[in-house]
Order: C-alpha cells, then sequence, then structure tokens
C-alpha cells in the first residue's frame, strides 16, 4: 500500500513540473533568451559607456538561442551605430559558459572599426543573473582587458 501511494505522489509531482526546469536536459542553465546589463574594461578610460575598445556603446543587450551546451546570438548596445548587431557564442559546462563576442566593421561609433572579445561567465540560477570577465583586441584601439560583465535574464 505505501508503494503504491508513493508511487502516485511521484506521478503527481512530474505532472506538476509538466516538464519546465530551471536546468536543461544536460544539467546546465537555460540560457535562451533576451539578457540585459553592463561591461566595462580598460577602455573606459575613453569615457562613459566604454568597452570593447569604443567610447559610448552604453547598456548591453543578448539574444541568445541555447542548443545543448552550445549557446549563440546577437549582442546589440544603447549606443551602437548603424543597427549592426554583433555576434555571441559560448560553451555551457554547468554554470560556467566559454564566449566570444564580436562586433563587425560598421556596428560601432566608429563605423571603420571592429572588435572581439573572449571571456569566461557564471550563471547564478537563483537570481537568473550573470558575471564575467573578458578582454580582447579593437581594429582601430587595440587590446582591452579587465573586463567585467553583469547581466540579468529578462
Amino acid at each position: 500500500m505505501k508503494t503504491i501511494f508513493a508511487a502516485a505522489v511521484l506521478a503527481v509531482l512530474a505532472a506538476a513540473c509538466n516538464g519546465n526546469s530551471m536546468t536543461s536536459p544536460s544539467g546546465t542553465m537555460p540560457m535562451t533568451g533576451t539578457w540585459a546589463g553592463s561591461s566595462s574594461d580598460s577602455s573606459l578610460s575613453m569615457g562613459t559607456g566604454s568597452m570593447m575598445g569604443q567610447a559610448g556603446l552604453g547598456a548591453m543587450t543578448w539574444q541568445l538561442t541555447q542548443t545543448g551546451s552550445t549557446v549563440t546570438g546577437s549582442m546589440s548596445f544603447a549606443g551602437m551605430h548603424g543597427g549592426k548587431p554583433g555576434s555571441f557564442s559560448g560553451t555551457m559546462t554547468g554554470d560556467d559558459m566559454v564566449l566570444m563576442m564580436t562586433l563587425p566593421t560598421g556596428s560601432m561609433m566608429s563605423g571603420g572599426c571592429s572588435a572581439q572579445a573572449t571571456g569566461t561567465a557564471r550563471i547564478n540560477r537563483v537570481t537568473m543573473t550573470m558575471t564575467g570577465t573578458y578582454g580582447g583586441s579593437n581594429s582601430c584601439t587595440g587590446s582591452f582587458m579587465n573586463g567585467q560583465m553583469t547581466m540579468t535574464r529578462r
């Protein structure tokens, strides 16, 4: 009798979840969705909103899709020029991600510049935030480092 009751309770709990959980089948944080936040790096000396070797970019938004451990998507900044989004790619291992961000020529305030950064991020499942570090190079201004970012899933 106790076995049947326990099985019934487990069935009800499984149905209540309805397939929705805070983790994907692989146990990683589901990254699909819109993430918004801010970052700063050594290019901050160029002025407010400076990052990735470019002044005045402002707040950052990522539109991400996750398939297995692979995360891809687009990224934009409040002060982006020309409406060209950058690209984002990453690989999840548990709550950690190795990432690459690319801003193509024509997407930045200085129209002839491009930038690429690599870094790592840690996802907090409770607050739906990620914090990370990055560094890279801008085709016009050179290297940038000590990048710090904080993003929140919307």
